[in-house]
């Protein structure tokens, strides 16, 4: 049986939490992506809880929330994103994650940050059912093809045949996205370097436009992208001009890539930009699909068919008041506005 559940402190209990997070979850899931992580954030250090046996000390679960800074009615207020939990594989059940859940949730009771909220996993969304906390709202991830080869050449042994018959294949997916993107009069550039002051002006500027919505200053977006251990992100910019109007951030693991965010003045036209860019450079690069997961309420969602995106499978969000114990419902198209690279790490 365990002997408690405590709050850990992020240095003295440093090696039972990597542990516990390498051996459960990914063992690229300690190291410096701990410190990155739990240590570095710009909105603050990480709260995190343990479990442990009673007698031998031994870890037998975690949890973890991680500050985040929000937009709320165009106000800036504290809350967290809630991740890194989980349970020994020996040591397992459904009372002892609930019992974790539940501990680190009345711990944020106690906290200023007025909400949290969490992209479950499907075991974590039976916690959360047993806890009468039900999903919020959907992510669903879109996904477009941008290559043939993988998908014909899984039915066909030669790569030389499979080439041959993607090769007009890929063609016309190419004419039909110079259809959809078009050449839009923007000025859409590779951002290199960090992020510079624009980028938190933007951020002001626009604040909760689109609902609730985590604050993307230039601190937070170097921390959360360019100082990012394990993917490599890059960073598209539009402009008017000299003015930054948006920008996109997206990130490529083997052939395939993922658009974490799209941010910026509502204008269809550089939206269109913008993502017709990151498919043009992926296309160049021989990559295979180009994912998207997003809220049904973000703003470019009816776009996406259009731009030849098409849904695949959708997971959870949940919304939690920590100070009333309730659970926030996404009734409204304007009430969040998150995004892929909201999530924890």
């Amino acid at each position: 049986m365990p002997d408690c559940i405590r709050i850990a402190d992020l240095k003295a209990d440093r090696s039972l939490l990597t542990d516990l997070l390498t051996e459960n979850l990914s063992p690229d899931a300690g190291g410096r992506r701990f410190d990155w992580l739990y240590l570095e954030n710009p909105h603050g250090p990480a709260r995190a809880w343990v479990v442990t046996e009673e007698g031998t000390g031994r870890g037998l679960g975690a949890a973890a929330a991680f500050p985040k800074i929000f937009f709320v009615d165009n106000c800036l207020c504290s809350g967290f994103v809630l991740g890194d939990f989980c349970i020994d594989q020996r040591y397992r059940s459904l009372g002892l994650a609930l019992r974790l859940q539940r501990a680190s949730l009345e711990q944020l009771n106690s906290s200023p940050g007025p909400l949290a909220y969490d992209f479950p996993s499907d075991h974590m969304m039976a916690i959360y059912r047993r806890m009468q906390i039900p999903v919020a709202g959907e992510i669903v991830r879109w996904a477009k093809p941008l290559r043939t080869n993988r998908k014909i050449g899984t039915r066909i042994k030669s790569s030389m045949l499979a080439g041959f018959l993607a090769a007009p294949l890929n063609q016309l997916l190419a004419w039909k996205d110079s259809a959809s993107f078009g050449n839009a009069a923007w000025n859409i550039e590779n951002h290199k370097g960090t992020c510079g002051e624009e980028f938190t002006e933007l951020a002001r500027t626009i604040g909760s436009f689109y609902g609730s919505c985590v604050e993307r200053s230039a601190q937070h977006l170097n921390w959360r992208y360019l100082e990012h251990p394990l993917l490599r992100h890059e960073l598209l910019t539009a402009r008017s001009g000299e003015q930054l109007r948006g920008y996109v951030v997206f990130t490529q693991y083997q052939q395939d890539a993922r658009i974490v965010d799209l941010f910026g003045f509502s204008d269809t036209s550089m939206w269109t930009a913008l993502v017709g860019r990151v498919v043009s450079l992926l296309r160049d690069r021989g990559l295979n699909t180009l994912s998207f997961p997003a809220l049904a309420a973000n703003p470019w969602t009816g776009l996406l068919p259009r731009w030849g995106f098409r849904p695949r499978e959708a997971s959870a969000l949940v919304v939690y008041n920590p100070r009333t114990g309730t659970q926030v419902e996404l009734n409204s198209k304007d009430t969040w506005f998150l995004m892929d690279g909201d999530r924890e790490s």
